[in-house]
């Protein structure tokens, strides 16, 4: 081994001594467990003899085990033999049984047959058997036995009992401030064993330390997996109670750390490992370092902690459970360079998640942040990268979660680590306590409890005959009915997407005839239609004249009375039959189900409104308007969402509405003249799409969606999959506003966003009405896909057109734009359809 620094003295070599000789002494055998002896058999002892003290020394004997004599003490049906031997002072004793054909199994066992110790494959070979350890002198006995049994047949076996050299410790010396001992080894299959941990490979190590201080020991190892293990060198004697501290991965990784206080004194180390001796590769390296912490520097450092966990005690198998979280520097110092970071994570049964990292500059002496207001301090705030965490359990029954947090400097160095335990019990199904409950003109009580391993059982009695047997139809329907109750309506005003919702607009009634997708569209699609048919608009498509953007934002505003005015209304009835509960009245099947359709449609069709209704509010209100950097850093956040092509027309055949093809149309000149629209149509779109999943999970949540009675209620109406066609060309709108100069400007909008402005783009104010006047091409990746037209008419209005590479003239269906143009308001065409370009050949690229 190698070693950086050694410091003795003489005094210090006399204290070290008396360490070593208790050191080596260390581990005798005891009688550690009573153990009940079979009957008397026909077997044996046969006596080995005296085993001589000289490292090196032997006994040895064969045996066959036959199957059919020797019975083992410990192991039903298995053959064994037992083996004698005395020791004449005490010593390091091996105990090897290897077999050619059979998994040798090895018990040591005091003179009066009590057992002190077993292994099965600790030796060198795969399936050999080893006991190495500190005996006293004495006599002991040896079962050499199978791991398999007798099913395996007959077998050669072969023990021997070696008199090892005592595993002295390597003296490091005296630890000092200012200085560190660092020392170099390895761990091979024989290397002596644990005194702590019976068969694993292990090396000692003492050392003083004269002064009281903060000792940082450190067992690092590339490929293995250390275990750290320090104990006053006078108390090794005791297997156990000697240690002062030990560990397994406080080092980061499997790497193991103690950090702690120890008073003066001399001090072993034992440096072993997690796995045994058969586990181990032929040859692992590590090194132990040893560092007097100056407690003052260690009180200025970064030191950052999870200080406070909200999360569930309970969640559903399948279900997500969040977990909120507090963290913060409790250090007296930030980190030490920029790129120093921060990695938060939460581990639990098959589940892990992790942030992304989070670099120094967030971290300032003494910011915490939290990601709810049950995890807030008086001093911490919130973080756009610091997110609560969430998990799902698959396997029901008691388990944990642990979120931590891990440091690092920008050398890759860990400044820290730091954790919580939370324990969550993961049920079957959900649970609630007994409720009433009317299907069918009867009354129920219906009740959810879970066992301790989380198994949830359900109960549907008669309120009035408890001895009748419930129909399956009739138990379900209670079920879903109860579910309803407990899961949905109670605590309905505290759904995040609930509470959100605005009361401030006259009520606005409507029925919702089902959860399913299918009755979310068609009944949002039905009142959506009406506000459309009430903005004109579409009499300015049917004029063929360009949409106004700010018609558009008055479109979305009136959408915005429209969901305060439904919610109003929902949530008169949801307060209305939390009364009459409250009133000792049973909650209906029936009622169970409108509640479901009406929760269902306000989250998935009214709140989705809520950030488009927001951003046009924002962007009206600016200076700016769309321009505003607030009202773009909303539009630009808002998630993606990509609904099915026909999804809207669906939605409007669904609702039996006459003129779907004019109403698609518009919604087509709408997205481009205002995308917030777009996100508005999209939103509830998306969120309806996925109402039928979300039913069905809340089926199995109640442990009913074997229900064929309940399923039907929810089964989606699935449209007919479009024909395949041939590739679409490039669609596009022509674009034309305003200047201050009274010129117009054109340009191009793609289909898939992209916008092009051709380099000779203006129509001056003083051209010639009715001459028609031309762009420069419109560029697309070095290919042209035409030019765009405009002429002036008599009346004041604005012409467009456009001509492809072909020489085609193309004419927008929407074509006009108006007299009174709104100065620098981008107006756009009705979509029209170009050739795709032909790829650029060979010949072309060497041109350019």
């Amino acid at each position: 081994m190698a070693r950086m620094r050694v410091i003795a003295a003489t005094g210090v070599i006399v204290a070290l001594l008396a360490g070593v000789l208790a050191f080596a002494g260390a581990g005798a055998a005891s009688a550690q467990e009573p153990v009940l002896i079979r009957a008397e058999t026909s077997c044996e002892t046969v006596d080995l003899g005296t085993l001589g003290s000289t490292p090196g020394s032997e006994l040895t004997a064969s045996g066959h085990w036959s199957t059919e004599d020797c019975d083992s003490r410990f192991r039903n049906n298995s053959d064994a033999h037992t083996f004698r031997f005395e020791i004449a002072e005490t010593g390091r004793i091996r105990i090897d049984v290897t077999s050619p054909d059979a998994d040798s199994y090895l018990y040591l066992l005091n003179e009066d047959g009590s057992r002190i110790t077993e292994d099965d494959d600790g030796a060198v070979g795969a399936l050999d058997a080893r006991i190495e350890r500190q005996l006293r002198a004495g006599a002991y006995l040896i079962e050499a036995t199978t791991t398999a049994g007798r099913a395996r047949g007959p077998a050669d076996f072969k023990v021997v009992v070696t008199q090892v050299a005592t595993c002295g410790p390597q003296i490091l010396g005296v630890l000092t401030p200012g200085q560190e001992i660092q020392v170099t080894g390895s761990w091979t299959p024989e290397s002596c064993q644990s005194i702590f941990l019976t068969g694993h490979p292990s090396n000692y190590f003492v050392f003083a330390l004269p002064q009281g201080a903060r000792v940082r020991v450190d067992l690092t190892s590339e490929i293995g997996d250390p275990v750290l293990i320090v104990a006053p060198i006078i108390a090794l004697w005791s297997v156990i109670p000697g240690q002062v501290a030990h560990n397994d991965d406080a080092g980061g990784t499997r790497n193991s750390r103690i950090e702690q206080y120890l008073p003066p004194d001399v001090y072993g180390i034992e440096a072993t490992t997690f796995r045994t001796r058969d586990l181990q590769g032929p040859l692992i390296d590590f090194t132990l370092t040893l560092t007097i912490v100056e407690e003052e520097v260690q009180q200025r450092s970064p030191l950052l902690k999870i200080e406070e966990i909200d999360s569930p005690t309970e969640v559903v198998a399948g279900d997500s459970l969040p977990i909120n979280f507090r963290v913060g520097n409790l250090g007296g110092d930030e980190f030490p360079d920029q790129a120093s970071r921060a990695i938060l994570y939460a581990i639990g049964p098959q589940v892990f998640v992790r942030a992304a990292p989070l670099f120094a500059d967030l971290w300032p002496a003494g910011v915490a942040y939290h990601t709810n207001e049950e995890t807030a301090s008086a001093t911490s705030t919130t973080n756009s990268g610091i997110a609560p965490f969430s998990v799902t359990f698959e396997r029901t029954g008691p388990a944990w979660v642990f979120t931590a947090v891990v440091a690092f400097d920008g050398n890759d160095n860990e400044l820290g680590f730091h954790g919580l335990w939370h324990d969550v019990m993961v049920l079957s199904s959900a649970t609630y306590d007994p409720v009433e409950v009317e299907v069918d003109g009867m009354v129920y009580s219906v009740a959810a409890t879970a066992d301790d391993e989380g198994l949830v059982s359900t109960t549907v009695t008669s309120v009035d005959d408890p001895e009748t047997e419930v129909d399956p139809a009739i138990r379900a329907k209670a079920q879903y009915t109860a579910g309803v109750r407990t899961q949905m309506l109670e605590g309905i005003f505290e759904r995040p997407k609930i509470a959100a919702l605005p009361l401030a607009a006259a009520p606005y009634s409507i029925t919702v005839p089902g959860p399913t997708s299918y009755s979310l569209l068609k009944t949002a699609a039905g009142g959506f239609s009406v506000l459309v048919r009430a903005s004109g608009l579409l009499e300015t498509l049917a004029n063929g004249e360009a949409i106004n953007p700010v018609a558009v934002e008055d479109l979305v505003l009136s959408k915005a009375r429209r969901v305060s005015g439904t919610y109003v209304s929902l949530a008169a009835s949801w307060q209305a039959l939390l009364r009459q509960i409250d009133d000792g009245e049973a909650m209906s099947f029936a009622d169970a189900l409108a509640v479901h359709s009406e929760l269902v449609y306000a989250e998935r069709i009214l709140s989705p409104a809520l950030s488009p209704i927001e951003i046009v509010t924002v962007a009206r209100s600016a200076e700016q308007g769309w321009d505003d950097p607030q009202a773009q850093a909303m539009l630009a956040g808002q998630p993606s969402c990509n609904p099915s092509p026909t999804a809207l027309r669906d939605a409007y055949e669904a609702a039996g509405i006459d003129n779907v093809d004019e109403l698609i149309a518009l919604d087509t000149e709408m997205r481009a003249a205002l995308p917030a629209y777009g996100l508005l149509v999209d939103g509830a779109l998306c969120e309806a799409a996925a109402a039928d999943a979300a039913n069905l999970r809340f089926l199995e949540r109640l442990a009913i969606d074997d229900s064929d009675e309940i399923r039907k209620l929810f089964e989606p109406e699935e449209p007919p999959a479009p024909e395949p066609g041939p590739a679409p060309p490039i669609g596009l709108r022509i674009m034309a506003r305003l200047g201050e100069d009274g010129r117009i400007e054109h340009g191009v909008e793609l289909v898939s966003g992209p916008q092009i402005l051709p380099e000779r783009r203006f129509l001056a104010p003083d051209t010639q009405i009715g001459m028609w006047h031309t762009t420069q091409d419109v560029d697309l990746d070095g290919s042209s896909l035409g030019q765009i037209r405009a002429r002036r008419l008599a009346d004041g209005r604005v012409e467009l057109g456009f001509r492809n590479t072909e020489g085609d003239i193309v004419v927008p269906d929407i074509a006009y734009l108006p007299a009174d143009l709104d100065e620098g308001i981008w107006y756009r065409s009705s979509l029209i359809e170009v050739p795709t370009p032909p790829e650029p050949t060979e010949d072309d690229e060497a041109t350019e």
